[in-house]
C-alpha cells in the first residue's frame, strides 16, 4: 500500500535518476515508487545505460505510479558523450525546469 509523507507532498515534480539494470529500474527505485503516493505529480526520469537506453524502465515507472504524469526522460550512455552538458540543459528546459547554471 502506498504511503503519503508530507515531505513528498510538497513537490509537484519528482526527478528520478537510475542506472538501467537489465532493461528496467533497480529495485530501490521500484520500492520508492511503491512506497509513496505520487498521484498527480510529474515524474521526470533520467538514466544511464550501456546501450539499452531506457529499456522497459519507463513502462515500469508508469505501472508503479499509474496516477502520475511521466515527463520527458533523459537517457545517457555510461560514457557521457561530448554533448552531455548541452543535452542536460535542453532536457531541463524541455521539462520546464530552471537550470541554475543557465544564463
Amino acid at each position: 500500500m502506498a504511503r503519503s509523507y508530507r515531505h513528498i507532498q510538497q513537490y509537484d515534480t519528482i526527478l528520478i535518476g537510475y542506472p538501467n539494470w537489465w532493461a528496467s529500474i533497480p529495485m530501490p527505485i521500484a520500492t520508492f515508487l511503491e512506497s509513496y503516493d505520487l498521484s498527480g505529480k510529474t515524474i521526470i526520469p533520467f538514466g544511464s545505460h550501456g546501450g539499452g537506453r531506457f529499456g522497459q524502465s519507463l513502462t515500469a515507472i508508469a505501472k508503479l505510479a499509474p496516477n502520475s504524469v511521466i515527463g520527458e526522460g533523459l537517457s545517457v550512455h555510461y560514457s557521457g558523450g561530448s554533448t552531455l552538458d548541452d543535452d542536460i540543459t535542453a532536457w531541463l528546459k524541455e521539462n520546464g525546469i530552471q537550470h541554475r547554471g543557465a544564463e
